[in-house]
């Protein structure tokens, strides 16, 4: 490898390997007790542990809408962390190690060359940072989801090479790991209309492919049952309506880590369109956008006055509104020239249906509803991957991330 290629990559790996260390020392010195949502959390750790599991879940005192993958693992971690804080946030920390080495199996797959520092680049993006230095619901979820895409990517990477037993196997495993991460985090539900795709991009696995789905359903499907809906009852209201405006934060956030881990992906050389995109996403910013509410509120409350903290927040959140919907036309072309490629194909269909599962949550919007999409995303925007200036963009969003992820600590 040519020496002005080495150099960039050297020093984007260490720049991760930095970050990742500063992370670790964030979580080591954070607060020693439960801030933001950990209380209603581990609040239902606690209780799965008095209760039992299925009264746990049902009992009007729980505060947690997510399923019970989180209180399973912290309940069986309980005899190191006690469930006390800063060390419960280490489970979080051990899931992300754990993220970013399936990530880097899963491009050894596709891509011949660093693997690992594509999936390092997960640590460049500011809102993953919270949902790692905190003990959160995403980061297990994401960690079974990941491992099913794993498990799909070697079934069509390694389909005329095993036996039929061992692809079954990995079709069997897929669905047992994608239906652990809907057990953590129902977003993961929506995904499922794209693996009933590859029965058509992939039939002569199609047999694999129910084979996954049905995994997936008796894995998964009790939990829904036993709600008598996708959230506990008391949580009926989360999915009441269609919220469209959650559907460009999404989008919004999702450019945002695009532009951290490989702004190339989404290069527009079409002056007409980038002209057409900004002048839609003007108008969508004003109609959408709540002013009050911008991106990292806290943090830029922290820096500036509240009315230059707001008028930054806001042309960050229309710009980031623009980079959206730029982000949204370059991965449908992406999906249009990909379409006979069943696993390009089936990576940008989950890519898109995890940016609009947002639209579902009516309540209120979190970046946390993103991180889910950050492992598919990485997949597929590194394949083109500029390591130019990736080491600054791992540095600057590890800054922001930690400084982020500090205003949380303070809450």
């Amino acid at each position: 490898m040519p020496l002005q290629r080495t150099d960039p990559i050297l020093l984007s790996i260490l720049g991760c390997i930095l970050s990742i260390l500063f992370l670790a020392v964030l979580i080591w010195i954070s607060p020693s007790r439960l801030c933001y949502d950990e209380p209603y959390h581990i609040a239902l750790a606690d209780s799965v542990e008095t209760k039992g599991l299925r009264a746990a879940l049902v009992s009007p005192e729980n505060q947690s809408a997510a399923g019970p993958l989180y209180p399973i693992i912290h309940s069986a971690a309980s005899s190191i962390t006690e469930m006390d804080a800063p060390a419960i946030r280490w489970v979080n920390f051990i899931c992300l190690i754990l993220v970013i080495g399936l990530i880097a199996l899963t491009l050894k797959q596709h891509v011949e060359y660093s693997p690992w520092i594509g999936a390092l680049t997960i640590i460049s993006v500011p809102f993953l940072w919270p949902a790692v230095g905190l003990a959160l619901t995403e980061m297990p979820a994401l960690l079974a989801f990941s491992g099913f895409i794993f498990c799909v990517s070697t079934i069509l990477t390694n389909e005329n090479e095993e036996s039929p037993r061992e692809l079954l196997a990995w079709a069997a495993l897929a669905g047992v790991a994608l239906g652990v991460s809907i057990l953590g985090r129902q977003t993961y539900l929506i995904i499922l209309p794209a693996v009933a795709a590859l029965c058509y991009t992939s039939p002569k696995n199609r047999v694999l492919w129910i084979l996954c789905l049905l995994t997936t359903a008796m894995t998964c499907g009790w939990l829904f049952i036993l709600w008598g809906g996708l959230v506990p009852p008391i949580y009926e209201s989360v999915g009441d309506g269609i919220r469209i405006d959650h559907g460009f934060l999404s989008l919004s956030y999702i450019a945002a880590a695009t532009l951290f881990i490989n702004p190339r992906w989404m290069k527009e050389r079409n002056a007409f369109a980038i002209t057409g995109i900004f002048v839609t996403a003007a108008l969508i910013a004003w109609l959408t956008r709540d002013y009050s509410s911008p991106p990292a509120k806290s943090l830029l409350l922290g820096l500036f006055s509240e009315p230059i903290a707001l008028a930054i927040g806001f042309g960050i959140g229309a710009f980031l509104t623009g980079a959206g919907l730029l982000w949204l036309w370059k991965t449908l072309q992406a999906l249009w020239l990909e379409r006979v490629n069943p696993w390009r194909s089936f990576l940008l269909m989950i890519l898109l249906a995890l940016a609009a599962a947002p639209v579902k949550v009516s309540h209120l919007f979190s970046s946390r509803y993103v991180i889910g999409a950050l492992g598919v995303l990485i997949l597929v925007i590194v394949t083109s991957m500029s390591y130019r200036w990736l080491s600054l963009r791992i540095i600057l969003g590890s800054i922001l991330g930690g400084a982020l992820l500090w205003t949380y600590y303070q809450t």
